[in-house]
């Protein structure tokens, strides 16, 4: 575990700094975070850290729960701390879920970063905090190549953020250890649970995957090892974006200095119309693409890209051998649309791992190039501007800066920047954070029942946006949240027209909202169950109904007939649901959930008895039925002989109780050493031994009256037949020891030395 405060110096990537005020919701500050580190090329020996950013002094901790692993951390404004995370964070194959969740909690908001690195293979991405996930995303991913046999492989990877989450998957190709391309599986993960998807082939591209679950949740995709057009080769590693803050209009910016870049443009719907401008908007390259596909195409120059529904793009760099600059690997960026900008965004430009060239690319509004500023300062002479859009209303700004940190303010609608620098061997390039508020969600709630009000929340900040409801019975509003009553049932059609002031584009959005009648439900269910067993609740279909179930525990629900496993008495209690048709909720129906504790028959400790004394009998208490493992049925079994023995009872409830006990036929150790003995031959104590039973083992030693040695032995059916070395010993008395391990009569193993005297006559 390592913690270093780091004032100006970070290890290949940029480190971006972002100040407080947002134009709009949700951005990549915050103060919980969840991520994980996929499989990299060099796996177990590769580095792990986290990078955290602030602009006030602030603490926390990121922890590992499901390790018990905890380190705090300390930040100081416009620093980076680093902390390096143990390699068992590192997810390995495919189809697995893993326990390597990492929960970051921070008291103030930071920036998050996370860098997988070994040797020249490098990448890192920003990392969303749990405000700014969502519950539906497309992966964009790049296939893999094989190096002498082994495959490398394009791969994902999900972390949960709650309990109990079902996250569906449908691969864009043929994953390894599950299913195929196309097919929908489910998974089911607990908070801090990962599971990492790799593809089959190395050719395969989980570009176009689409993951939706029921709660919100992290993804990252990218490759463990790849090349970009051309034999050099890199690792990648990007958080998705959730489609619902995906946006319709992105401008591209190419690296400086290079001969190109290669993009990718991927479509959250069907019929998704695209058209890719460049400088001058004289014509465009036009593109279809239904919903998870996507375009690759390599661009030189600046562009802007206009959709008629939200897209996802991603920048990625090029390698040495066919960048036309000689320097870099691969690297991969999403990129961020113009309707997500930030008012300030300070980034950190590195010169770690021989980096050598450190540039920044920023997006503005033309109209506001003149309010734009580097580090509190005009933009420099040397900076690189054009324009792009279909009436030049963006402007791209090419910057080659010094290694360190940098602020990119507009005091107007904002900026977007990204940076990236180039090495010999090693390349970085990091999207500068951004705004993350729901721009795609539907702001027309379905409806409500007769004589409630009904609340509208566009979700966006009045400072960027304006709008225009006509809520269909003469009402009109102009505010982004407010609450509304309709007297009468019926359908109204409402309109939104919701207009961004700094992109001067209006979109309008119509839905009938449905004022109905509260509906009455009824709800069913196992009410009485016992500990162990499923519970099957259902409510009433009401058709065209959702449905809201709460319960003990955090219990919740959004199925009609939800199953609860395997219970445990603390999941009894009331259970609730709703039924919601258009936006109005039936009555609550409750159920009552009894949960029995199943029996706990005890047959005692494992024993031992001596079978040679007769048998002894075990009982499995007092219940109602009782089936033991030879089908006796009494309430006692009496045992003979040495063995596992099991019984199974049922209680007056029905619930079922088992329990198990291995009997051993265990005699106490008898010995006996005769007195005397006569090797004469005559059949009457001719031998001296050790007589007994249930010996463990021995060691049996007679010694002479000098104090040699004359007989020795480990066996207990071994005898000394009075010789020493072949000849007759004296006749006289000798000394015996015996070191003998033996039973207890309880079956305990014990350990004695006895001594004695043997006369020795002929």
């Amino acid at each position: 575990m390592k913690l270093t405060q780091l004032k100006l110096c970070v290890p290949f990537v940029a480190y971006l700094f972002f100040c407080a005020f947002t134009l709009q919701g949700q951005s990549s500050e915050g103060e919980s975070f969840w991520f994980s580190f996929m499989e990299h090329r060099d796996i177990g020996v590769n580095n792990k850290v986290v990078m955290i950013t602030s602009e006030t002094n602030t603490s926390g901790v990121i922890e590992i729960p499901f390790y018990n692993w905890s380190v705090n951390f300390t930040v100081q404004p416009n620093q980076a701390t680093l902390v390096q995370l143990p390699s068992f964070t590192e997810n390995l194959g495919s189809a697995q879920i893993s326990d390597k969740g990492i929960h970051l909690i921070s008291n103030d908001p930071v920036s998050v970063y996370i860098h997988q690195y070994y040797s020249a293979r490098s990448e890192a991405t920003l990392v969303l905090p749990e405000p700014a996930l969502g519950s539906e995303y497309y992966v964009m991913s790049y296939e893999g190549v094989i190096i002498n046999g082994k495959s490398y492989r394009s791969e994902l990877l999900l972390v949960a953020t709650a309990d109990e989450t079902t996250i569906e998957i449908t691969p864009a190709t043929d994953p390894l250890g599950v299913g195929s391309s196309g097919t929908p599986f489910t998974v089911f993960l607990n908070k801090g649970e990962t599971y990492q998807l790799q593809a089959e082939t190395y050719y395969g591209d989980l570009t176009g995957t689409h993951i939706k679950g029921d709660n919100d949740f992290a993804v990252f995709a990218g490759n463990s090892w790849t090349e970009v057009a051309c034999g050099v080769r890199d690792n990648l590693l990007e958080q998705m974006y959730p489609v619902s803050t995906w946006g319709k209009q992105v401008v591209t910016v190419p690296t400086l200095n290079t001969d190109y870049d290669v993009f990718r443009i991927q479509a959250s719907e069907d019929n998704t119309q695209i058209s890719v401008f460049d400088q001058g908007a004289m014509s465009s390259q036009d593109f279809l693409l239904d919903a998870g596909e996507f375009v690759e195409y390599q661009k030189s120059v600046p562009s802007y890209i206009l959709a008629d529904r939200a897209i996802q793009v991603a920048q990625y760099l090029v390698g040495s051998n066919c960048n036309g600059h000689y320097y870099g690997d691969p690297s991969m960026v999403l990129l961020n649309s113009v309707e997500q900008t930030r008012e300030s965004v300070t980034l950190y430009n590195s010169s770690y791992q021989n980096i050598s060239e450190n540039y920044i690319n920023v997006i503005v509004a033309t109209n506001d190039l003149e309010f734009v500023e580097l580090d509190g300062a005009e933009l420099p002479a040397s900076a690189s501007i054009s324009s792009v859009g279909l009436n030049n209303e963006f402007s791209v700004v090419q910057l080659k800066v010094s290694a360190g940190s940098h602020t990119i303010r507009s005091s107007a609608c904002g900026v977007i920047a990204t940076a990236y620098g180039y090495g010999e061997v090693e390349s970085y390039a990091y999207s500068g954070g951004a705004s993350f508020s729901p721009i795609n969600a539907d702001p027309i709630p379905d409806g409500a029942c007769l004589n409630d009000s009904i609340y509208f929340d566009v979700g966006l900040s009045e400072n960027r946006y304006s709008f225009l409801w006509d809520l269909g019975d003469g009402g009109m509003s102009t505010e982004s949240t407010f609450a509304h009553f309709y007297p009468d049932l019926g359908a109204y059609p409402v309109q939104v027209i919701i207009t961004d002031e700094c992109l001067d584009i209006s979109d309008t959005i119509n839905k009938d909202v449905l004022i109905t009648l509260r509906q009455a439900a009824e709800a069913v269910g196992d009410t009485i169950v016992c500990e162990g067993g499923d519970i099957l609740l259902g409510a009433t279909d009401l058709s065209s109904a959702s449905f809201e179930w709460t319960g003990p525990n955090d219990f919740f629900a959004e199925e009609q007939f939800p199953v609860l496993q395997e219970v445990s008495p603390g999941m009894a209690g009331t259970y609730e649901v709703i039924g919601i048709i258009s936006g109005c909720a039936t009555y609550p129906v409750e159920v009552e959930v009894e949960i029995n504790e199943n029996p706990t028959p005890d047959l005692g400790e494992d024993r031992v008895f001596c079978a040679k004394d007769g048998s002894i009998s075990i009982s499995g208490g007092d219940y109602t039925y009782y089936n033991w493992q030879n089908g006796y049925v009494g309430q006692s079994l009496r045992i003979y002989d040495e063995g596992s023995y099991w019984v199974e009872v049922v209680d007056s409830f029905g619930c079922a109780g088992r329990d198990s006990v291995f009997v051993q036929d265990i005699c106490p150790t008898e010995i006996y050493l005769p007195n005397v003995f006569s090797p004469n031959f005559d059949g009457i104590n001719d031998e001296f031994k050790v007589y007994g039973n249930d010996i463990i083992e021995l060691h049996l030693q007679v010694i002479d009256r000098w104090g040699g040695l004359a007989f020795e032995t480990k066996n207990p059916e071994q005898a000394w037949d009075g010789k020493i070395g072949g000849i007759s010993a004296e006749p006289g008395v000798y000394v015996w020891k015996l070191e003998i391990t033996g039973y207890l009569e309880d079956g305990t193993i014990y350990e004695k030395v006895l001594s004695g005297v043997i006369t020795l006559v002929f």
